[in-house]
């Protein structure tokens, strides 16, 4: 058995507003192929839980499509009968509408959860970043193929990482709930909660190495593929008039002293915060846990428990827990930005 678990939402809280298909207007979020891209879309808050399965086929750090024979409810948490078979049927993409009805914000993707065999039988989503109670969403554009990596949506330091906290650079693995860390916005925050994965390192889970200097690190930095570096130079003002941007540290491995290193086990930490934050690792500036609808993904069912033990208004979402510290690229944007930062740093 590969237990996995996800953070879903129920379905019938992402409701169809308006579409130029009148036959799906007043129902449940439905597959992207049944859904234009003008549709909109109104959200309520609530009906999320975390949801676990058992993953037997093709790449168990994957969630896939069109595999529901292989990934086998085994705890629906009320959204989905235990011993149903489930697939990450396709994504939408989905903007807010101000009072204007004008699209605003970030693009957020919301992937669709389909079970037993069948695209059109949706019973739940999950978005890529909280969604607001009450505000209307529009689709901008979609993809019928919904398979996503259960750790995309985890960030994690490596073993032996120094952070700056109240008492000076300590080692993470030393790190205690309610320890004082420094945080870039915030002052001193004390941490929440803590969490740790053992995991092969080969893959999706292989770490990122930043050698010294690479960065702002002074010493060699380990993190997660998906582990987000804060950079702050004359080429994010240049190209996203932004003073800072955080960037998944897999985008960066063009940047020279950037490598993926394979081989043996590693054990990822993540530390969380009331918000998100950016704290020091190795003096250089990086994030914290970022709390998203599918962020626990990859944790394991006790630390999912833990964390809603400490943050019981996540049973309803993690709208919450508020917005990302600073401006997150996407792939293609970071791939620009880190050849210009190659460039400036040359």
């Amino acid at each position: 058995m590969v237990a996995r678990s996800i953070f879903a939402i129920d379905s019938d809280n992402m409701v169809v507003q308006s579409s130029s298909n009148g036959a799906i207007v007043g129902d449940p979020i439905r597959n992207n192929s049944d859904t234009p891209n003008d549709t909109v879309f109104v959200y309520t808050s609530g009906g999320g839980a975390t949801i676990t399965l058992d993953d037997t086929g093709g790449d168990p750090d994957t969630f896939e499509d069109d595999q529901s024979g292989s990934h086998v409810i085994t705890d629906g948490a009320g959204l989905v009968n235990n011993g149903n078979g489930v697939e990450s049927e396709s994504i939408m993409v989905v903007q807010a509408l101000d009072g204007d009805g004008n699209p605003t914000g970030p693009l957020i993707t919301i992937t669709v959860f389909s079970q037993n065999g069948t695209f059109s039988d949706v019973w739940g989503f999950g978005p890529s970043q909280p969604l607001e109670d009450g505000v209307s969403y529009q689709k901008i554009s979609g993809s019928n193929t919904g398979s996503f990596d259960y750790i995309d949506f985890i960030t994690c330091f490596g073993p032996g990482t120094t952070i700056l906290t109240a008492k000076g650079k300590q080692s993470i693995d030393d790190l205690r709930v309610g320890d004082m860390i420094w945080t870039q916005h915030h002052q001193m925050q004390p941490i929440r909660w803590i969490g740790r994965t053992t995991v092969e390192a080969k893959g999706a889970f292989a770490p990122i190495v930043f050698a010294p200097g690479a960065l702002e690190n002074t010493t060699e930095l380990v993190v997660s593929p998906q582990h987000r570096m804060c950079i702050r130079a004359p080429a994010t003002e240049l190209l996203f008039a932004a003073e800072e941007v955080l960037v998944a540290a897999k985008h960066l491995t063009d940047l020279p002293g950037v490598s993926v290193r394979e081989g043996g086990m590693i054990t990822y930490t993540h530390f969380m915060f009331d918000q998100h934050e950016v704290v020091y690792a190795n003096d250089q500036l990086t994030e914290s846990f970022f709390l998203s609808d599918l962020s626990i993904s990859a944790l394991s069912k006790d630390q999912c428990r833990e964390m809603l033990a400490l943050f019981p208004s996540l049973e309803t979402g993690t709208a919450s827990f508020g917005g990302a510290a600073a401006m997150i690229l996407k792939a293609k944007e970071a791939r620009v930005l880190a050849h210009t930062y190659a460039k400036f740093a040359a």
